[in-house]
């Protein structure tokens, strides 16, 4: 029993101690440390530093040079200037339309049809209607007499283009004329080149073909003792 009040006494001395401690601490941490110190005045400076001497220890600073920004003022518009704009955007007139007659585009439908029709090439003068020419051939006269009898050509033109082996199979459009004369019996005389192509196979093909064309006797019904012929070979690619 004695130990446990001392022990008690103990702990309860070392827990005062600890306070009255702890409170000194925070008091001598409230206030600050003061210290003495003695000033020493300085002698005055006479004279400043001379101009252009660098100070020891400081690097001597550069001096920049900046040039004032000009601004540019906008002219102010002139009213003038924007009542003529305003007068260009109002007084804008649209593109006047040509009107075209009635009476012109009847004469422009007229030739285009015109135009589209097969129309009557003087090269086929003696033609009767009927005659069919074909792609192998262009365009036909025929010298002597009216001639009225389009069988009979039918039939001789069918025989050339029969005879005819074009040689010729360029890029190029290409025609040649070959003139010969057809007697009464229907003998092929006369043959040649009235016109060549510029191609020499193409034209002696063209001529070979009519000299070995034998066609019929003229008819009864043609007047005349010959007939003439201008033919025009054509190739078109």
């Amino acid at each position: 029993m004695i130990y446990a009040v001392i022990i008690s006494t103990i702990l309860h001395l070392l827990v005062f101690s600890y306070i009255i401690l702890g409170q000194y601490r925070e008091k001598a941490k409230a206030y600050p440390r003061i210290m003495s110190v003695d000033l020493v005045s300085l002698p005055p400076i006479s004279k400043g530093i001379p101009e252009g001497t660098k100070t020891p220890g400081q690097p001597q600073a550069k001096t920049v040079k900046v040039k004032p920004q000009t601004k540019i003022e906008q002219a102010p518009e002139s009213p003038h200037l924007a009542e003529v704009q305003k007068r260009k955007k109002t007084t804008r007139k649209k593109p006047k339309v040509q009107k075209v007659d009635e009476e012109d585009i009847s004469k422009i439908k007229k030739e285009i049809d015109e135009s589209a029709k097969p129309g009557i090439d003087k090269n086929r003068s003696g033609l009767p209607d009927g005659v069919d020419l074909g792609s192998e051939f262009g365009t036909v006269q025929l010298d002597g007499a009216s001639f009225e009898t389009p069988t009979y050509l039918n039939i001789l033109f069918a025989k050339i283009k029969n005879r005819w082996d074009n040689p010729y199979l360029g890029i190029d459009k290409i025609n040649c004329t070959i003139y010969f004369t057809i007697l009464r019996n229907g003998n092929v005389v006369d043959a040649t080149v009235e016109q060549s192509s510029g191609i020499a196979a193409f034209d002696q093909s063209a001529l070979r073909a009519v000299l070995s064309s034998r066609p019929p006797p003229l008819p009864l019904e043609y007047t005349g003792n010959q007939l003439g012929v201008h033919l025009i070979f054509q190739y078109l690619p």
